[in-house]
């Protein structure tokens, strides 16, 4: 596809209020996610947090020294850090292995990179949440029906800011 192809399909593409600054998974880890993992094929959304240190200016630091401290690939799709920037893990076209209970491959998972457990995520890490859903829905890798779940242990402020979005389905402990 051309450049000028590409510009008459984004043109065309209502424009939802925000930016998305995507960090592409090649640019911040040393991990190779070529023909790995299945095909995502996504119906639901899930939030988790990292239940890590958070990050304002060095996030790329602070998600690769989570990823070496994992001693494998990041567990999600998506990580939203504190600099206002998401950060692609597995990425659009595979399933996340962030838990076992998650139906199939059916699920996005995007990560808050901090403990949300007593204070909600930044307006700013909010914001490119939605325009990260607003951009799955764009590129059709996310069904306009989804239904949006917050899973694990020590989410409540994420759950109560969650909640209050829409598609919003509930919360799932992690297991």
């Amino acid at each position: 596809m051309d450049s000028s192809h590409l510009a008459v399909i984004m043109a065309q593409m209502p424009d939802f209020g925000y930016q998305l600054s995507l960090v592409e998974h090649d640019i911040w880890s040393d991990a190779d996610f070529q023909g790995q993992g299945t095909l995502l094929d996504t119906i639901n959304v899930i939030f988790t947090h990292t239940e890590s240190t958070e990050c304002r200016e060095d996030c790329p630091e602070v998600i690769h020294k989570l990823q070496k401290s994992l001693l494998e690939e990041l567990p999600y799709n998506f990580l939203i850090a504190g600099d206002c920037q998401a950060f692609e893990a597995c990425g659009w076209q595979y399933t996340s292995n962030f838990s076992r209970e998650l139906p199939g491959n059916s699920s996005l998972v995007m990560a808050f990179v901090g403990n949300f457990s007593r204070k909600a995520p930044s307006i700013c890490q909010l914001k490119t949440a939605q325009a990260l859903i607003l951009e799955s829905l764009k590129r059709r890798k996310l069904q306009p029906e989804y239904e949006l779940y917050v899973e694990g242990s020590n989410t409540e402020a994420l759950q109560q800011e969650l909640s209050q979005w829409p598609h919003y389905a509930g919360h799932q402990k992690t297991k």
